[in-house]
């Protein structure tokens, strides 16, 4: 099946964090929430509207909870992301199309940067 990507890469001290998004027409869509190149979480089910991770987190006040929701609109697909409460900003906007199977994921080369077409929906302080 064709896939679409979209991905959100954040920082958060030396971890870099990536989540990503892959949908199909046809009414699959599949998640998954990558830390330093290891996948931690992933997801996937026909028709899926929303999706939340948690993790746990060490800050530097002690432990914490990362926590990513990604939500479908009806112009794109949004992602937050917040440690212990306080929103981050995403660092890095990229997307990607490919054909595979269900769960499958693009490789690294096959990620560029979203331009403005992206499904990826913006806020207004990152248009």
């Amino acid at each position: 099946m064709q896939l679409i990507g979209q991905g959100w890469i954040y920082r958060v001290g030396n971890s870099l964090i990536r989540v990503e998004n892959a949908f199909a027409w046809l009414g699959w869509a599949q998640e998954r929430l990558v830390v330093n190149d290891e996948p931690v979480r992933s997801a996937g089910a026909w028709y899926g509207l929303s999706r939340d991770f948690k993790e746990d987190w060490l800050t530097p006040t002690g432990e914490g909870e990362l926590l990513v929701r990604l939500t479908s609109r009806l112009n794109g697909i949004s992602c937050d992301a917040w440690l212990d409460g306080v929103e981050i900003e995403p660092e890095a906007l990229r997307v990607a199309r490919w054909r595979g199977d269900r769960n499958s994921w693009a490789p690294a080369e096959a990620w560029a940067p979203a331009g403005k077409h992206a499904w990826i929906v913006r806020k207004p302080s990152a248009a």
